[in-house]
């Protein structure tokens, strides 16, 4: 364990980095990976969707500050391949679920320096492997121009190579990997590109906050003992599968007199009282079985928190089975 704290003025001009060891040994996980880092379209933990629409919220405003990120920053070995990871290979994740890793990838000029400070989280192992953080950027910065947060972790550098000469010049981008890498091996990958290389492209890795959805859910009064509330109040994160997020948080969903769904075979039908925004538009096919029931939705074919939104929803379910003095028992909204 070392704590001395260096500071490193790089060959290129007006670039700090700072340098603080700290040993943490990188222990190969039982789990492929973590449900929240990469999850399946159709899984409960859905990555948060941007699209370019007028709909979308800018991902920016999830991002942590930099004490919270170095708490959160870990990585992850998984032990056996998948179809974006090495088996055995660490990679940055996030030891809290309520934030997750995401993808960004910029443009840095190296025009008069990149401008920022790196620390080193853990490190010290003979293998390179190690965390290390964005922990400034200089004010009007290329790396602050660019959209680099202290926060961020350089996981590859990319420039475009040159070779040959005349009408024989052919380009070809170059990348190296510094994912989970030590201070030094950052470092190497920041420098190793020749002056002419005036642009790299730093693909990183930003930690941010799960956007979450707050949830009122009603059951039918007379579904509910004596004494009983009829509403259950939830909170759900942004991309979850609707139908998936209230089964595992407990809503019983019996609906006895529904039919099946054919997508799910369940009884997934639930109405929207409030917040129909906060989720995905509705397929061309859920469009024509709701013709009659524009506020119902499949809850297996609905994602909540749709481009990252944040909010508040209220719907009911097993619809079929409130009678009227249900519905005359209801409060107006």
């Amino acid at each position: 364990m070392c704590n001395q704290r260096h500071v490193l003025r790089a060959t290129f001009a007006f670039m700090v980095l700072a340098r603080n060891y700290a040993f943490m040994p990188l222990s190969p996980s039982k789990q492929r990976s973590s449900p929240l880092f990469k999850a399946p379209a159709e899984s409960d933990f859905e990555a948060p969707r941007v699209v370019s629409d007028n709909g979308a919220v800018d991902a920016n405003v999830y991002n942590i500050p930099l004490d919270d990120a170095a708490e959160i920053w870990t990585a992850t070995v998984s032990a056996e391949p998948s179809i974006d990871r090495e088996a055995n290979v660490p990679y940055l994740d996030s030891k809290s679920k309520d934030h997750f890793v995401d993808d960004v990838v910029l443009a840095v000029s190296r025009d008069g320096g990149l401008g920022m400070e790196l620390l080193e989280l853990a490190g010290g192992r003979s293998d390179g492997y190690g965390i290390t953080v964005v922990t400034a950027v200089t004010k009007g910065g290329n790396a602050e121009r660019a959209g680099i947060i202290p926060g961020d972790s350089i996981a590859a550098v990319g420039a475009i190579a040159s070779s040959g000469s005349g009408l024989d010049v052919k380009e070809t981008q170059e990348v190296i990997s510094c994912e989970c890498r030590d201070f030094d091996n950052t470092i190497s990958a920041l420098t190793t590109f020749p002056p002419e290389s005036n642009t790299l492209t730093l693909s990183i890795k930003r930690l941010r906050r799960w956007p979450k959805v707050q949830v009122v859910v009603e059951y039918p009064p007379s579904q509910c003992a004596e004494g009983v509330d009829n509403k259950v109040n939830l909170e759900l994160f942004a991309g979850e599968n609707l139908r998936r997020a209230l089964l595992n948080r407990g809503i019983v969903m019996e609906d006895t007199k529904a039919g099946k769904c054919d997508f799910c075979g369940g009884k997934c039908t639930v109405s929207v009282d409030v917040g129909f925004d906060l989720l995905n538009p509705m397929s061309t096919t859920e469009e024509k079985i709701m013709a009659r029931n524009p506020k119902c939705r499949l809850s297996c074919k609905t994602t909540v928190g749709y481009n990252m939104q944040e909010g508040s929803l209220r719907l009911r379910v097993n619809l079929n089975e409130w009678n009227e003095g249900d519905r005359k028992g209801r409060l107006s909204y």
